[in-house]
């Protein structure tokens, strides 16, 4: 008897040919979450063991014989009340190239104040900026080493950087890393960073990292990026180092509050590179294709009775 599973959210005719291939499993598809109840019948909900994309507290009630749970997403913080007994599984590594290059982007166009030439544009103004910093020979930290760490320190040591990383625990140093520490090591790097680079999970071990003091350790003319969680930088002490021209720039695709509200002075606080939790996601055509050979892979791994890949440590969070 085939096994049920229920794929919510985004999906193309190609997915769903490649899911319709697997054998032992009666595919059943759903854009959106809040739809499924309306949409699948009950039955079908109440024998299904495997639930791709996403799920909700609603939806959980509806499928008592749920064992699995393929997340889209890299994060898992959100589902830390899904029980015990059900298997949550995420999709490391999917979105690590696409984050970098963005990361990489950001890096460059803050150290050549490109921000600035591009108002100036606008202005028509002909006015040589100085403080024009180059990748090569910089000092980067790479403040959480997973996968989208871990590419964007690749990329920037191969354009001349210095590489250096912070990991919860020392282990698999990469060549190109010039030195890995804990968090507790980290305050006596960053005074020498020249780019400190957050892509941290969103978990309470992170919350605040890196508040007014931690921000004034980092030299006046650092840039800082986040593409992890905004609670991972305490809005209100980094609006106030900007002000006071403490940082060169900080790139922000994420923050908190997040959507970010109309009239919050983070909109216009000096140096201050905004854009919409977008570096992730599916909007890189490939991103999807990498979620979907994880979730294909897994429903594969678990037919032929093995262990599934990036099962999520429900300690940790992701």
């Amino acid at each position: 008897m085939s096994k049920k599973v229920i794929v919510t959210g985004y999906h193309t005719q190609d997915s769903i040919t490649r899911f319709g291939a697997l054998e032992g499993y009666d595919i059943y598809f759903c854009e959106n979450i809040r739809d499924v109840a309306d949409l699948i019948p009950d039955e079908v909900l109440e024998e299904a063991e495997f639930l791709v994309g996403g799920v909700n507290p609603e939806l959980l009630e509806k499928m008592p014989n749920l064992k699995y749970v393929q997340l889209f997403s890299a994060g898992a913080n959100n589902f830390g009340w899904l029980p015990e007994h059900i298997v949550l599984m995420n999709a490391y590594g999917a979105y690590g190239d696409a984050i970098a290059e963005h990361m990489l982007t950001t890096t460059l166009m803050a150290m050549k104040r490109m921000p600035e030439y591009l108002e100036g544009q606008k202005n028509q103004a002909w006015e040589l900026l100085h403080d024009i910093d180059r990748l090569e020979g910089a000092n980067v930290l790479s403040v959480g080493m997973g996968a989208i760490g871990t590419a964007y320190l690749k990329r920037v040591t191969a354009l001349g950087a210095f590489g250096y990383g912070v990991r919860r625990t020392i282990h698999d140093v990469p060549d190109f890393v010039e030195k890995l520490v804990t968090p507790d090591e980290m305050d006596e790097l960053l005074p020498e960073m020249n780019v400190v680079a957050l892509s941290l999970p969103g978990t309470p071990a992170v919350e605040n990292l890196f508040d007014e003091r931690r921000l004034r350790l980092m030299k006046k003319s650092a840039i800082i990026l986040n593409t992890g969680r905004g609670n991972s930088i305490v809005t209100e002490d980094l609006i106030k180092v900007m002000e006071e021209g403490h940082l060169k720039a900080a790139c922000l695709d994420v923050m908190n509050p997040e959507p970010l509200p109309s009239g919050h002075p983070l909109w216009t606080a000096p140096r201050v590179y905004l854009t919409p939790h977008i570096s992730g996601g599916f909007r890189a055509g490939v991103n999807y294709e990498r979620v979907m050979d994880t979730a294909i892979k897994n429903l594969s791994l678990i037919a032929e009775g093995k262990a599934p890949i990036h099962i999520v440590d429900r300690e940790l969070g992701y």
